[in-house]
């Protein structure tokens, strides 16, 4: 099955002015809530993992007071921003979001009655069971403290459900009955993060059609994978000696341009899930390398369009519209493709000739001149941007705009030129030593000359054949 989920805000939230401290600028209520749920589900998990290891340098704080914030989420599954509660009776602000009961005194009646129950001795029990037919583990222990390294001269220890060696590895165990606060999710991950365990969350069940905050707060930090075990999941232990799980998995696709999770179940076992202490996550299925990739084209096909785009408007414009519009795409590009430098000027030479041409000779018509014809642009890239021919000669090749040049060239310049230029390359001519400095934003933009250009050398090889202009 397929979801995708929007996170929606409370519709009357009391507190709405929110700094974001990285960036020292005001954040938008509205857009920063009505992102894709797992987004958000995220930055309320990085929110609280941020305060827990420094109250001093929290991320998102109360412009009216500068209190740490929490990202709250209602029974009816909507959110808001509320003072963290473990700072809320030290500070004065307009606006007060204290609640009767505080999450740390709501966890431990919770987690104290689920400590209780049947269910949850029933699946520690599983848990133990399981690991006792592995082969691979060392003797599982139940309810047994697990002591930290020291933080602030002050002893640190949880006690996870289960937990058990595995060669260099060490693994805790938790069971996920009900409601368990972000606080006491992030608590964990970060103290197995800083002691070089990694935890693994079990279920009992798991609907992905119907799923509730506490199993979206797990998951989610979890590369989307869900760890079940049962009685059929104990008799395939015992029956493989490899502990068992059925896993709930989300698979990334695209509906158009949209990126839509498709939910998955696997019988897997414990040696064949990829641990990383250092980020906290253990899964079987890598959904956030999958979506990265997906993110990545679409992301960077948009990018290339908006460049395209920009270029064919602007391109040969320096006025304060084209400077606003220049600084945002050049913005954009540095977060997507850091390896990538642009000027902090669009119509800096020899930049602005050189994209100039390699557009023009993609599109078979001036790219970023007011000329009327192709022809006029190959005219300009002999007589102002030899160093850049070869890739200009490549694009035309490419696109078949050679044909369409011969149908201009009247008078026969550009045949003659073309000659030259080849003499040019064959004898070594310094004015036609190529400029490799921008084949990486070549490539960005017409990734029809990637393959050419990775071949590309400094100076004339085999590898370039003069005859391709």
């Amino acid at each position: 099955m397929r979801t995708l989920e929007y996170a929606q805000p409370t519709e009357q939230m009391k507190l709405t002015d929110v700094m974001d401290l990285d960036s020292a600028a005001p954040i938008e209520i509205g857009s920063f809530l009505t992102r894709e749920l797992s987004l958000v589900i995220r930055d309320r998990a990085k929110l609280a993992s941020r305060f827990l290891l420094d109250r001093d340098m929290p991320w998102l704080v109360c412009q009216l007071c500068g209190a740490a914030l929490l990202l709250v989420r209602t029974q009816n599954r909507f959110f808001h921003f509320r003072h963290h509660p473990s700072i809320e009776g030290l500070i004065k602000c307009d606006i007060s979001t204290k609640g009767e009961l505080s999450p740390a005194l709501i966890t431990a009646i919770k987690y104290n009655a689920q400590k209780e129950s049947q269910a949850h001795i029933r699946l520690k029990g599983i848990i133990r069971d399981s690991l006792i037919a592995d082969r691979s583990c060392g003797e599982p222990q139940v309810e047994k403290v697990w002591k930290g390294r020291p933080v602030a001269e002050r002893a640190t220890w949880r006690k996870p459900d289960v937990q058990v060696a595995r060669g260099d590895e060490r693994i805790a165990f938790e069971v996920q009955l009900s409601t368990t606060f972000l606080t006491e999710i992030v608590g964990r991950r970060e103290f197995y993060r800083a002691n070089g365990g990694s935890m693994i969350w079990v279920f009992q069940n798991f609907d992905p059609s119907s799923t509730k905050t506490a199993e979206e707060d797990i998951f989610f930090l979890n590369h989307l994978n869900v760890f079940i075990v049962n009685d059929r999941t104990l008799a395939r232990s015992r029956d493989t000696g490899r502990m068992a799980f059925d896993c709930w998995y989300a698979v990334p696709g695209l509906i158009g341009r949209t990126i839509v999770n498709e939910w998955r179940r696997a019988e897997v076992f414990l040696d064949e899930l990829t641990f990383s202490p250092e980020k906290q996550v253990v899964f079987y299925n890598d959904y956030q390398t999958q979506r990265e990739v997906l993110e990545a084209s679409v992301n960077t096909d948009v990018l290339r369009r908006d460049f395209h785009s920009f270029w064919t408007e602007y391109g040969r414009q320096d006025t304060p519209e084209s400077r606003v519009r220049w600084v945002d795409l050049r913005e954009r590009m540095a977060i997507a493709f850091p390896a990538i430098k642009l000027p902090n000027f669009h119509w800096t030479d020899p930049f602005q000739g050189a994209v100039s041409i390699v557009l023009s000779a993609r599109y078979g018509r001036p790219i970023g001149y007011r000329f009327e014809r192709l022809l006029n642009v190959s005219n300009q890239a002999f007589d102002s941007y030899k160093p850049f021919l070869l890739q200009f000669g490549w694009t035309l090749e490419i696109f078949e705009q050679n044909k369409l040049l011969a149908e201009q060239d009247k008078k026969g310049t550009w045949a003659k030129r073309r000659a030259i230029i080849r003499t040019g390359f064959k004898d070594r001519d310094e004015a036609y030593r190529p400029d490799l400095q921008f084949n990486l934003l070549f490539a960005f933009l017409v990734p029809e000359l990637k393959e050419r250009l990775i071949n590309m050398r400094p100076w004339y090889s085999p590898g370039l054949r003069i005859t391709d202009l």
